[in-house]
């Protein structure tokens, strides 16, 4: 009960920090209230040029040397034209207020699956939502980690009534950040769930046309060079600061590869390492969701992602407060004398929350945190007894 109240220590200070970043333009809603402006200006064949970028955001918002790109597909930029009209504060507010409601749902949702939570303290849940650090982090920098977490929850409701073609619909709403939806929804084909595979492929098939028409093919290509340059050619330091994208504070395989071994092997071995674990941690989660129910499989589906996410910063991390608190309730009353797998599952889920309070201290190695999640995910792999989330109708 101390580590909520820590944790609203912490978020009561970020805010501070917030606020004068926000006063200075340093934050991440920078670029999606950029591509916004570019879409509805007229100017989003060039949406995916860093000079352009650079050159709008100097010119609508503060003056920078740097800054990070929109990096995301062109359609979520329909999202952030409405706001364009709003100046960049009243914009940043907004999307707030947004990101709140979106995080409220959420919450609302969740309980349905933590009862035993609930009965523990009725306010547990909403509050371990609201004080996660990733969630403060999301909020702050204005990002849209909330909106995917909603869409992951959304999905989990309509699999536990059994409308998997919905919840592919849902789950593809999220490409925008297709680097963690594109390895849940490789599991589900692996897995044979036909339904939600042909409803995840029609309407992302339906996102990339809209994408494509709204930025041409020349943007598109361009597009692709961004992320191979935020990926495989991410290389120097000054890369890293450019793109604000530093491989050692992402919490997630790549991270850890690239923190732990810190250069003493060439890029192709990282690239090679990252690879092999990033295909382990995948087979394991096929093997896995063959014994649990179509549900449970996105909760485990979402905890692998986590980790094999080629591009993941701590704002990423609000996505596993679904697994987390579902996992939590169900293992909670085996503590402290129950089955030890469940124990585990527990101990691993709680780690988990606490794990991100290491962006306090440091920041440039938070590869860390991966290690929680790391925890959690082989923890249920360890969970060989049937839960009563499991097996029911696989």
């Amino acid at each position: 009960m101390a580590i909520p109240a820590v944790f609203l220590g912490l978020q009561i200070s970020g805010w501070v920090f917030a606020v004068r970043a926000l006063q200075e333009g340093r934050v991440d809603f920078r670029a999606q209230y950029t591509a916004g402006y570019m879409l509805r200006s007229g100017n989003a064949q060039r949406l995916y040029d860093y000079a352009s970028q650079l050159l709008v955001q100097n010119s609508l918002i503060s003056p920078r040397t740097a800054t990070m790109p929109f990096d995301h597909l062109a359609y979520e930029a329909l999202l952030f034209a409405p706001l364009s009209f709003l100046r960049f504060k009243t914009a940043y507010l907004a999307f707030l207020v947004l990101n709140l409601a979106a995080l409220v749902l959420s919450i609302v949702m969740i309980r349905r699956w933590t009862p035993t939570l609930n009965r523990l303290y009725p306010w547990l849940t909403p509050v371990m939502v609201l004080v996660y650090l990733p969630t403060a982090v999301t909020l702050m920098q204005g990002q849209e980690s909330a909106l995917l977490l909603l869409g992951l929850v959304v999905c989990y409701a309509a699999l536990e009534s059994g409308n998997e073609l919905t919840a592919g619909i849902v789950l593809s709403l999220g490409m925008f950040k297709f680097q963690i939806i594109l390895p849940i929804a490789l599991l589900f084909l692996c897995w044979r769930r036909w339904r939600f595979v042909f409803g995840f492929l029609i309407s992302t098939l339906g996102l990339l046309l809209i994408s494509l028409v709204l930025v041409g093919m020349e943007a598109s290509r361009s597009y692709v060079g961004l992320l191979l340059s935020m990926s495989i050619g991410l290389h120097s330091a000054m890369d890293q600061v450019r793109l604000g994208v530093p491989p050692a504070a992402m919490p997630n395989l790549r991270g850890l590869v690239i923190g732990l071994l810190a250069n003493k092997v060439p890029a192709l071995g990282e690239q090679v390492a990252i690879t092999v674990l990033s295909a382990a941690v995948m087979l394991a989660c096929y093997a896995r969701g063959l014994r649990s129910s179509t549900s449970s499989k996105l909760l485990l589906a979402t905890v692998a992602a986590a980790l094999v996410s080629y591009h993941s910063l701590i704002h990423d991390m609000t996505i596993l407060l679904l697994p987390m608190l579902v996992l939590f309730n169900d293992c909670v009353p085996a503590v402290p004398a129950g089955p030890s797998a469940q124990r585990n599952v527990a101990a691993c889920a709680a780690l988990l929350f606490t794990a991100p309070i290491l962006f306090c201290f440091v920041p440039a190695s938070f590869f860390v945190a991966g290690v929680a999640t790391c925890g959690l995910f082989l923890s249920l792999l360890r969970w060989t007894e049937p839960p009563f989330w499991a097996v029911r109708g696989v």
